[in-house]
């Protein structure tokens, strides 16, 4: 009877312990999401602002490219311009005395969506290609983007442009993340043989001089619908922007584990207010994993793709 006792009583305290872990586990993590601190930058306006990346101390976006009076400037085809622009970073997290980027290589339109070296040395971005190619989807000739690398040079500014080898003409390749020891170049594409209308590929990259051959990634990442806008975090989480299934928005930002050895780990949304019922893409984490830069098209926004500081994530 002694026994019999004991046993119930162990099993008593295990449901306790059970319970209250469960409980821990659940408010943990309600209250990390309640935590996060999402504040629209001041720097934005009816002008698109989106694609932040900080190297050192400099932040650089992209945004319009825009005449002498700040008007947008658009293509032959009505479709927006863009150019990359740099700023310094207050304790606030606000972009302060933003201006284009200095490059050798004048009258070169469309820089956008940018990943850079650590050292600030090397910048890899969308652009457009040289020559007309076959545009799939609507069946004409149309300039596709494609993915370049410039040489930051001291006095000088960007230069030394230079066409990633593997972009065809006749396919997409834009936004480019580099991986955290920059041997792998992460971007996406449109090439044959995608699953959604775009999907994330990767490439090796040797000192920035050389590169392999491309490769899509797994399908538990690409969907059948649209992935862009990749990003490599420092604990080697990847974070991309898709507008599959399920999402809280047209667009959302998802993460992916890298280094994650589950066969069955799969991409997960993140929570508000990361993501909104808005659209939500082009996610930064900073090294320190809590602050970060976003954009989004959301309620009480400027009118554009705007950019927004996160803290305590």
């Amino acid at each position: 009877m002694k026994k019999q006792n004991n046993t119930e009583e162990i099993k008593t305290m295990l449901k306790l312990k059970f319970t209250l872990l469960i409980l821990l586990v659940f408010n943990f993590g309600f209250t990390q999401s309640k935590d996060v601190e999402v504040e629209k930058l001041e720097i934005n306006t009816k002008l698109d602002h989106f694609a932040p990346r900080v190297v050192g101390d400099k932040i650089f976006f992209s945004s319009n490219l825009i005449t002498k009076r700040g008007r947008a400037v658009k293509d032959d085809f009505g479709g927006f311009l863009y150019d990359i622009y740099e700023g310094s970073i207050d304790e606030k997290g606000e972009i302060q005395n933003a201006k284009p980027i200095v490059k050798t290589e004048l009258g070169r339109f469309n820089m956008s969506a940018a990943t850079y070296s650590k050292d600030g040395k090397y910048m890899y971005f969308t652009t457009n290609q040289a020559s007309k190619g076959n545009n799939k989807y609507k069946g004409v000739e149309t300039y596709n983007l494609q993915i370049q690398r410039a040489e930051y040079v001291e006095g000088s500014g960007w230069t030394n442009f230079t066409t990633l080898p593997f972009c065809d003409p006749d396919f997409n390749f834009l936004h480019p993340a580099l991986s955290l020891d920059e041997t792998t170049l992460y971007f996406v594409a449109t090439v044959k043989g995608t699953k959604g209308k775009s999907d994330l590929y990767k490439v090796s990259v040797s000192d920035h001089k050389t590169y392999g051959e491309i490769s899509k990634l797994s399908e538990k990442i690409n969907s059948s619908r649209t992935e862009i806008y990749p990003f490599v975090s420092a604990d080697n989480k990847l974070y991309f922007t898709s507008d599959r299934r399920g999402g809280k928005g047209s667009l959302d930002i998802y993460s992916y584990d890298l280094s994650s050895e589950n066969e069955e780990e799969i991409p997960v949304s993140l929570e508000e207010p990361i993501n909104s019922p808005g659209d939500d893409f082009s996610f930064f984490l900073n090294d320190d994993l809590t602050t970060g830069y976003l954009s989004s098209r959301r309620l009480k926004g400027e009118g554009g793709d705007d950019l927004y500081y996160f803290s305590k994530f």
